[in-house]
């Protein structure tokens, strides 16, 4: 059944049924005079708390209450508010004049945002139920937009996005520094730019949503990933199987025609890497760690063909660097979701041998301060003096600290004791630390080199 309701400025049509639940219409979307309203756009800010209704006597969109107190009659609820007890100022109560019941303005709670509501109201009598009236803020159209915006940065992982493209932007700019850099790439250098940051955000988007695709059933078992758009239903597979489509295609053509087929081929083989290895191999075997950490050293080998049309040592370098940050990383990550994996039925190290996981990650800690070390001296014979300097002088707290923080949880024995999840989290907060402050250190040393004529 539709229900075309005009609330304040703006006209809203609902495909829903009375009294059935949101979960049912996650899809559903009708268009009037240019305004659309997805119900699953209310669910956002309402899941778990209410059912939206349709009220055909009061002509307004309302909210259920899934849990309904026992309600008093109608003279009870008029008898209390005029109680003495229950005084109130008139702002406070109001008539609604279709079903003649006493209402209370109603405060939000919960997981409700209140910018989303204007003057809701909690009916109290036996006809009506409780309920809130609900008046939007903000054009229909511009929360669709937002809805579906929230759906595809769901989709790509945005923030997982974002530091690929920025690992590749880090290889580009430093290859571009070097005197290996193409022709070519001086001659577009802003155009092979803006095509190698959007062509490995959309093939990084489309890898995202296969793997997002085939975890459903894994993903809806942990905290962690139960709030994903796939598992919430915002989105059926199928049409994220279309996004992932449709972000793979244009991502490699982008790569292809804007960049060269190097970094496509690259970029194709860490999608296959990522989707039709690491995914299932999670499932497995813990080797899935060791086989992931390589689908985040790829992009800056991305970036520096992208500067040059070749892999040469410079970029071997920094893809070592991003393979070996990633264990510390991880293992600190994984240690305290153990049994959220184990009840999903993830290989983790974390799970089948915790001793390991521990050791994992101050070893590769270790390694990554030697990667840095090595880069250094890659850098002061490659670049100049300055860029060796920078690299080592300024990654050198960050090493340090991440040392220590793998030490730290190395040497928490005890499983069960709290000090390990601590430990864990203090390491992992490190890490999130020592890639960004390692990755501005190689750039800005090889920005001093090229400005002291090192080249």
């Amino acid at each position: 059944m539709i229900f075309v309701m005009k609330i304040r400025y703006f006209r809203i049509a609902v495909f829903l049924t009375p009294h059935r639940s949101l979960h049912l219409y996650p899809h559903k979307i009708l268009s009037i005079h240019d305004c659309q309203i997805l119900p699953i756009t209310l669910r956002r800010y309402y899941e778990g708390n209410f059912d939206l209704k349709v009220s055909s006597t009061c002509s307004k969109l309302e909210l259920i209450t899934k849990s309904e107190p026992n309600h008093p009659s109608k003279s009870q609820s008029h008898k209390l508010a005029d109680s003495p007890n229950n005084q109130s100022s008139s702002a406070d109560n109001l008539e609604c004049k279709n079903c003649l019941c006493t209402s209370k303005r109603f405060q939000p709670h919960g997981n409700i945002s209140s910018k989303w509501v204007s003057d809701p109201l909690m009916m109290t009598s036996s006809t009506c139920p409780t309920t809130v009236g609900l008046v939007l803020t903000q054009p229909p159209a511009v929360l669709v937009f937002k809805h579906y915006a929230s759906i595809a940065a769901g989709l790509s992982k945005a923030r997982l996005s974002g530091l690929v493209v920025s690992t590749a932007l880090v290889g580009c700019g430093l290859a571009a520094s070097t005197s290996m850099v193409s022709s070519e790439f001086l001659e577009h250098c802003y155009r092979t730019t803006i095509c190698l940051a959007l062509g490995t955000a959309l093939t990084s988007s489309a890898a995202n949503s296969i793997n997002q695709i085939i975890e459903i059933p894994y993903d809806s078992q942990m905290t962690r990933t139960r709030d994903r758009v796939l598992v919430r239903g915002l989105i059926t597979p199928g049409r994220a199987a279309l996004f992932a489509l449709a972000c793979s295609g244009s991502g490699l053509a982008l790569l292809y025609f804007g960049v060269n087929p190097l970094v496509t081929s690259l970029a194709g083989a860490n999608i296959i890497l990522y989707t039709c290895v690491y995914t299932p191999m999670k499932q497995i075997s813990q080797v899935n760690t060791w086989i992931g950490a390589w689908v985040g050293a790829i992009p800056p080998l991305m970036g520096w063909a992208a500067a040059t049309g070749q892999l040469q040592c410079g970029s071997l370098m920094l893809a070592c660097l991003l393979y070996v940050w990633q264990f510390p990383h991880f293992m600190a990550l994984s240690w305290n979701m153990r049994s959220e994996y184990s009840k999903a039925g993830y290989a983790m190290t974390s799970v089948i041998n915790p001793d390991l996981c521990r050791r994992v990650a101050l070893r590769y800690s270790i390694a990554s301060s030697l990667v840095c070390l090595g880069g250094a001296g890659c850098s002061a014979m490659s670049l100049g003096p300055w860029a060796g300097c920078a690299l080592g002088i300024g990654s050198l707290p960050a090493n340090v600290g991440l040392i220590y923080y793998a030490w730290k949880f190395a040497k928490s024995d005890s499983i069960g004791d709290g000090s390990s999840a601590a430990a864990a989290r203090r390491l992992f907060r490190a890490t999130l630390f020592h890639l960004p402050v390692v990755m501005t250190t190689v750039l800005f040393g090889s920005y001093c080199s090229i400005n002291s004529g090192h080249m």
